[in-house]
């Protein structure tokens, strides 16, 4: 059953499978690390295309990758906007960025 959420409502995390949910929230911190603090350059949006792209990657919302960030204990910066901010890696970012 598919929850009537928008595409930038973390709650739609829920509308993945059990098997997406868990290549997703296994891929997060494999990928992108952990910081103690926000990492400013790199928002919501911009993120999830980087899992989209990977080899195990599929389309997901803004939504589902916020769900999924919260699923795997990462920090918000600011909840009220659209394209959360989140407690990664610089150097995990800037070697997505460099191998994409």
């Amino acid at each position: 059953m598919t929850n009537n959420v928008g595409v930038n409502d973390p709650n739609d995390f829920e509308n993945l499978s059990d098997e997406q949910k868990e290549i997703l929230v296994k891929w997060i911190p494999h990928n992108l690390g952990r910081a103690d603090r926000i990492y400013k350059n790199a928002s919501s949006h911009y993120l999830k295309e980087f899992f989209e792209k990977s080899p195990q990657g599929f389309y997901i919302t803004n939504g589902q990758f916020k769900g999924a960030m919260i699923a795997a204990e990462y920090r918000v910066l600011d909840k009220k906007s659209i394209n959360w901010k989140f407690n990664i890696s610089k150097l995990f970012i800037e070697r997505l960025e460099k191998n994409s």
